[in-house]
């Protein structure tokens, strides 16, 4: 058994070859897709998918903790890469990077922080960095 379709299964979600397909696509990539974008790549091998499939797909991916959402500029991104890292994020062009120079920094424990010293309760704690990238400086 391949090692995508255990997590799928190890998170109780049914494997199809829609789910693996849109799954896999997430996995390979560090380009930060929209379901749009995820939608047109699925349609090249599942030419019936629709965009409602994926979308649901992305959906639910994201509630088993498999992929991440990210919103930029009002648009949903996704990206399956969950571990806690940043992002950059170009204001001109759109594009978005991984960024790992704060691997080792334990999010959880800056939380944690902040609870004490605040009283807030983080909910979610993300680390993004907006300007331009280098095509566009």
């Amino acid at each position: 058994m391949s090692g995508m379709v255990q997590t799928l299964r190890e998170k109780g979600l049914k494997v199809t070859p829609q789910r693996m397909a849109i799954y896999n696509m997430l996995m390979a990539t560090t380009a930060h897709p929209t379901a749009e974008a995820v939608w047109e790549h699925v349609k090249e091998e599942y030419p019936a998918v629709s965009f409602n499939t994926v979308y649901t797909t992305l959906n639910t991916l994201e509630q088993a903790g498999l992929v991440q959402r990210l919103h930029i500029g009002g648009v949903a991104h996704f990206d399956a890469k969950v571990q806690p890292h940043a992002h950059l994020y170009c204001n001109h062009c759109g594009f978005v990077e991984d960024h790992h120079a704060f691997i080792g920094v334990d999010y959880e424990d800056v939380a944690r922080q902040v609870n004490a010293q605040t009283g807030f309760a983080v909910g979610r704690l993300e680390l993004n960095f907006y300007g331009l990238c280098r095509e566009c400086m």
